[in-house]
């Protein structure tokens, strides 16, 4: 099962066959997670990886070829050294590139250089069972050897139990789901938040009428969209179409476990592609949403248009984001291709993302391979679905999967977009307002500045038609610095832990911390802190935090 507090307590079980002992253990071999991995290792320190999956570099290698990065300017350390080794791939091959995309092949491959260069011990397919600690602090972990399927996806069960304990005088929780920091029992949270908690504008339920711009423009006309929701037209009786719940609607604003959909975030190309096979249980009338919304624009004459369709192509857009796929031109014919604007398209909305932070490897399993089945399922309909436009379907079919990416899993990304799973709660928590209205701190480990972005929670109905609960867009006019006491626990709770992913923030203001680079700066940071603490012998809460700022700015950190 996914690890819990209950999962506290002796590391040592029947079969246990290694046991390893090293400064710094890091659970997750994120992006993130090898910058931590590099950072310590340029310091010295004996660090271990555990990698869940077969692959490093978590979503910057597992498809996001786009990188949402907010402001350059706040880019420093090893991240940005990261990226200018981008620039100089693509410079080397004499390729164009923009510094802020690549491949994922090349992401990949510079972030297994880094390793290889510093020596850094992966473990793979490996993933945590029980964890023990010793008042204050982790002693130990144990791990279960899991490799991942055919499609990369987390096995139902171990293939070994407890083969490998792990001691370490300093841990860091570098993953997207935050298990770590649950096994541990530090206090986190998996919902949203009610407005009243923190007065955040768009915290708790909020609806949105569909519309034919979804507000990624406030100054964009809107028009609204009637789509019927119902099997029969106007009939409740008939009950509802796929994808769209049946679930009550309650006061805006209150709190709720519903969070942002996840979505495979997929490189396609024309070039000599794979097919996108459909799911062995494909059912076109599972995408009538999709015919609906389409007659829907076209009943409020804005029909969708070929270049609704792409991102960074040089075609001028009549929306400032695409519509029902958002297909971004990366290099050497590849794109990476996330949800349109419209909500009604590849994010996997009712797809499980509120039951996967807390739900068993089983479940966890389930959840990331019905996300392939939509996800293909959704681009096979757009391809042969007699019902849509000619055009559409002739603009859709050359695309398919690259050969020469995610090799070991046909094409297919190696890496579910978890957008939102846990997030700690600490000392200090970021909210909304801090995020529009900083304060200098003078514990500031690196800044955000990405827009406060969340994509669709759930899709509801009001009035006899299809709405959208959860999601928001909000342009923020600045950076912001995030804290270190966002992501170091209450001392009381544990004294040797790092969390730089699932760091304490609320979920609106998560929406802009999520971002690949915001945790990779953090997770250099963290590395810093945790050989500072080694060196000082104290608890990570008690380090010089006026030592720690000397030393992040040395090494190039942005304040």
């Amino acid at each position: 099962m996914a690890v819990t507090a209950a999962l506290v307590g002796p590391a040592f079980a029947a079969g246990t066959t290694e046991r390893r002992k090293v400064d710094v253990c890091i659970y997750g071999g994120t992006s993130g997670g090898v910058i931590a991995a590099v950072a310590l290792a340029k310091l010295g320190r004996s660090v271990l990886v555990i990698e869940p999956t077969r692959h490093v570099g978590g979503m910057t290698s597992g498809g996001l070829g786009w990188i949402d990065y907010g402001r350059a300017s706040t880019i420093g350390g090893l991240t940005k050294q990261y990226f200018d080794d981008v620039r100089a791939y693509y410079a080397d091959a004499k390729v164009s590139n923009n510094g802020w995309s690549v491949e994922p092949h090349v992401a990949e491959e510079i972030f297994e250089k880094l390793i290889a260069q510093h020596k850094v011990e992966v473990i793979r397919e490996t993933r945590l069972a029980a964890v023990k600690k010793s008042g204050r602090r982790i002693r130990s972990i144990t791990l279960d050897k899991a490799p991942v399927d055919s499609r990369g996806a987390p096995a139902a069960l171990p293939q070994e139990r407890s083969f490998l304990v792990i001691e370490a005088a300093m841990f860091m929780d570098c993953s997207y789901e935050g298990d770590l920091l649950a096994g541990v029992g530090v206090s986190h949270r998996s919902d949203r938040e009610g407005h009243d908690e923190f007065n955040e504008k768009y915290a708790g339920v909020s609806y949105t009428e569909l519309a034919t711009e979804q507000a990624k423009d406030p100054k964009a006309v809107k028009i609204p969209l009637r789509i019927d929701p119902y099997v029969r037209p106007g009939d409740p009786a008939s009950g509802l179409i796929p994808f769209v719940s049946p679930a009550a609607l309650t006061t805006e604003g209150r709190r709720d476990p519903a969070v942002q959909a996840y979505n495979f975030r997929l490189c396609l190309t024309k070039n000599d592609p794979l097919p996108i096979a459909p799911p062995a249980n494909y059912d076109p009338r599972n995408f009538e949403l999709v015919c609906r919304y389409l007659a829907a624009l076209d009943a409020v004459h804005e029909p969708l248009l070929p270049g609704d369709l792409y991102f960074n192509f040089g075609i001028k857009l009549p929306y400032p984001h695409p519509r029902l796929l958002k297909i971004t031109r990366l290099m050497r014919g590849k794109t990476d291709v996330n949800s349109g604007s419209c909500g009604i398209s590849m994010d996997f909305v009712h797809g499980g993302a509120e039951k996967y932070a807390n739900g068993s490897w089983m479940e966890r399993a389930k959840i990331w391979r019905a996300h392939e089945e939509y996800q293909r399922g959704y681009l096979y309909f757009l391809q042969t679905d007699e019902r849509l436009p000619e055009w559409l379907r002739q603009e859709i079919s050359p695309w398919g999967l690259p050969k020469d990416e995610f090799c070991d899993t046909g094409g297919w990304p190696t890496q579910l977009y978890i957008r939102q799973a846990r997030r700690m709660v600490s000392q200090f928590v970021i909210s909304q307002s801090f995020c529009e209205h900083p304060v200098a701190r003078e514990d500031s480990v690196g800044c955000g500045s990405y827009s406060l972005d969340s994509h669709v929670c759930q899709r509801l109905v009001k009035d006899g038609a299809v709405i959208h609960e959860g999601g928001f867009y909000h342009r923020l006019g600045n950076s912001y610095p995030i804290p270190y006491a966002s992501m170091v626990p209450r001392e009381d709770e544990c004294e040797n832990l790092f969390v730089t992913f699932c760091v304490s923030t609320t979920h609106v203001a998560f929406a802009s911390v999520r971002m690949e680079p915001p945790f990779m700066i953090l997770s250099e940071s963290a590395a810093l802190a945790a050989d500072q603490a080694l060196e000082e012998g104290t608890s990570i809460q008690k380090i010089n935090l006026a030592k720690l700022r000397k030393r992040l700015l040395a090494a190039g950190q942005i304040l």
